[in-house]
């Protein structure tokens, strides 16, 4: 049991992949003030029951591989948050600003 926590602790992929699906959770309001850490509690639990299931299951797999292949997912999944969040930021700004005399002018009509 200590070895597998001893590696449990050491998948970086996975700590990220509980940092962006709590985070997305926050910016979706699906998690309120002051939940998030027993959502991150919750997703470690779920992540070692996983890699202990992994470990009954599929012991000949390679955990290092899976969490480097978690790494460059939530790597990817970071782009596209920060995409989505600065697209919605702009709207708002559009609307904060559509109104001020020369910054907000229309041209279109």
């Amino acid at each position: 049991m200590e070895e597998l926590l001893v590696q449990f602790s050491g998948l970086v992929g996975y700590a990220a992949l509980v940092t962006l699906v709590v985070t997305a959770a926050k910016t979706l309001n699906i998690v309120k003030d002051g939940q998030a850490q027993n959502w991150v509690a919750g997703l470690n639990l779920l992540g070692l029951a996983g890699l202990l299931g992994l470990k009954v299951f599929a012991p000949e797999a390679d955990v290092a591989i899976l969490d480097a292949q978690l790494g460059e997912f939530v790597n990817v999944m970071m782009v596209v948050f920060a995409y989505v969040v600065q697209m919605l930021g702009s709207k708002l700004s559009y609307i904060a600003i559509k109104n001020v005399p020369l910054i907000g002018k229309s041209f279109s009509g």
